[in-house]
């Protein structure tokens, strides 16, 4: 039975969420992350803030080999981040342990919604958290047959 978890994490906490907090008021929501050799390249959505000056300061970090900007639609940018190097502990603790990522967004503050295809891969991740210093808050977590079987309130077990 698969587990969705909802969580927090700083961005001070992950290379994605500390290149991005560079730029103070830029409101990021990551569209997906794709798996392409060892690292993992975020696609994200970028508002609220000048796109130009964003991708300069996004290009100026030493982690960020290249920033391409894939589509800008009435001040709203979505990019592609390759990585310098495979500095991303957080995604790649997401990709180890199978996981789907099925919203994020965030600024100084991250909210991830992950689904695991059990309740174990959960716990793996939540391991290989602990094991990288990287601290999140797990805020809840449940299965998707709890839906139906219990109203809003009841379904989510708070962590």
């Amino acid at each position: 039975m698969s587990a969705i978890t909802h969580m927090t994490v700083d961005a001070d906490e992950f290379l994605l969420g500390r290149v991005l907090s560079r730029d103070p008021g830029a409101e990021v929501e990551l569209e997906r992350a794709v798996p392409a050799a060892n690292q993992v390249m975020p696609y994200l959505w970028v508002a609220g803030v000048q796109l130009p000056e964003f991708e300069r300061r996004v290009r100026t970090s030493p982690h960020v080999r290249r920033l391409v900007a894939v589509d800008v639609v009435n001040n709203q940018g979505m990019y592609r981040i390759e990585w310098a190097d495979d500095g991303e502990s957080l995604l790649h603790g997401i990709r180890e342990t199978g996981a789907t990522i099925l919203s994020a967004r965030g600024a100084d503050t991250w909210e991830f919604v992950l689904q695991f295809e059990d309740y174990g891969g959960l716990a793996r991740f939540h391991n290989y958290c602990r094991q990288n210093d990287i601290d999140v808050s797990l805020d809840m977590a449940y299965s998707p047959d709890e839906l139906e079987a219990t109203s809003e309130y009841d379904r989510r077990t708070e962590l």
